[in-house]
């Protein structure tokens, strides 16, 4: 696939999540793809999660586990099979009250059939929230 299909992939995918709708993001994925979230320790999302039923975890630790109150991923750059979104976030940890409010940016990776099969996630402001 084309870097502009592999964005407009992404564009869709962040639009699906504003919906709530796990399942069109869920199926950009490759069976086999990893996603990986580098933050603190203390957090579940925190580390990797390979294949499909892994990542539809991780989605449910997000639902469980924070109160998302701001999420915009701009701008978003494509280059062969790799995509780069940039971007706020400011969620609400369910088990502390204490807000994460920063920067993030997000990796994905294609395959050739215009799968994800690889996605990282670095947050900003994370390690005291989650404690």
């Amino acid at each position: 696939m084309s870097a502009t299909e592999n964005k407009a992939t992404v564009i869709a995918a962040y639009e699906a999540f504003g919906r709530g709708d796990v399942v069109s993001v869920l199926a950009i994925n490759a069976p086999n793809a990893v996603w990986i979230n580098y933050s603190t320790p203390a957090s579940p999302l925190n580390g990797e999660h390979k294949g499909l039923e892994a990542v539809g975890e991780f989605f449910n630790l997000i639902g469980s586990s924070m109160e998302i109150e701001q999420f915009d991923m701009t701008p978003i750059a494509a280059d062969g099979d790799t995509v780069v979104a940039t971007g706020n976030q400011r969620y609400r940890v369910r088990s502390t009250g204490k807000t994460v409010s920063g920067s993030v940016v997000h990796v994905f990776t294609f395959d050739a059939d215009g799968k994800v099969v690889r996605f990282e996630e670095w947050e900003s402001y994370v390690h005291d929230a989650w404690t």
